[in-house]
């Protein structure tokens, strides 16, 4: 498939990552995107020029998947290293503040962050994520992936994901292009690390004060329960379950999940400057719960 060049590529940390960067010179708070184990930039394709319309966006691909630098080393790979680079990709764009979406692994990654840059986040957004490690992969899953790729190269591991990628084309070509193109290392070394990374839910519920949104796909079942998870931790949260939709609501459900964005950042911006914590009406079109304060 045809993926279109990145806006940017920044040399950070010893690789050099690929990033999409919207809407630079708006005056509103920026909105940083961050994406999951085998994802990419691309993951963000019909999202990111509607959500930058009225402010800047950011997101990139991390190292060792899609069109960034593949290092073939396990060593480079891990949650912590990933959360470095944010923090590079960050200083290097000259985000001072903004708000905060992570998908899946990446809400791995933004969650690290918040834990120790939280005066940098003026709001987040966790996005069928975790918050305590998961048997939801087994580790002989991922060996036998890992076996596929080194012995048959990656391209075979991205043809056999696209079969279970649903039936719109579009997806199933971006499917096979990130897993065609990652580190082998990489999905061996991140996909282990998500069974085995320490639980961050108590550091999460002393730590984060910023407005927060829980967001899942009512049909990713593996993750549901960790979003009941990450809603129950963080006071005055918000859950929003997006309808027909499962691990990748942008693509499955787009317009419910623009709109529940869209929602959190006006609900945020409403917030600045304030104290209010109680929640906004509901979002059309989703499910919604509000976890009061403790």
């Amino acid at each position: 498939m045809a993926i279109g060049t990145a806006d940017r590529v920044i040399a950070v940390n010893g690789v050099e990552l690929a990033v999409d960067d919207r809407n630079p010179d708006s005056p509103a708070i920026p909105l940083v995107l961050v994406h999951g184990f085998t994802g990419a930039r691309i993951d963000w394709t019909d999202v990111i020029d509607e959500l930058a319309r009225d402010r800047r966006v950011v997101a990139w691909t991390h190292r060792g998947h899609g069109d960034s630098t593949n290092t073939a080393d396990p060593s480079s790979y891990s949650f912590e290293q990933l959360t470095y680079d944010m923090v590079a990709v960050t200083d290097e764009l000259g985000l001072g503040r903004f708000h905060l979406l992570g998908h899946s692994m990446g809400g791995i990654v933004a969650q690290r962050y918040v834990l120790t840059h939280s005066e940098r986040v003026a709001s987040l957004v966790l996005m069928d994520t975790l918050g305590e490690p998961s048997d939801g992969i087994p580790k002989a899953w991922i060996d036998q992936i890992v076996a596929t790729g080194r012995n048959e190269g990656m391209g075979r591991v991205g043809e056999l994901m696209a079969q279970f990628a649903g039936e719109d084309p579009a997806i199933a070509d971006r499917v096979r292009w990130k897993h065609s193109n990652m580190d082998v290392e990489a999905f061996d070394a991140l996909g282990t690390e998500l069974t085995l990374f320490p639980s961050m839910l108590d550091d999460l519920s002393a730590t984060v004060s910023v407005p927060t949104t829980v967001l899942v796909g009512e049909n990713d079942i593996p993750l549901r329960s960790f979003a009941d998870g990450l809603h129950g931790a963080v006071a005055h949260s918000r859950l929003v379950v997006i309808p027909d939709a499962a691990h990748s609501p942008q693509e499955e459900n787009t317009d419910a999940w623009l709109s529940a964005v869209r929602d959190h950042l006006e609900r945020a911006e409403r917030m600045e400057g304030t104290e209010e914590t109680e929640g906004m009406d509901g979002t059309e079109g989703t499910e919604e719960s509000e976890r009061p304060g403790v």
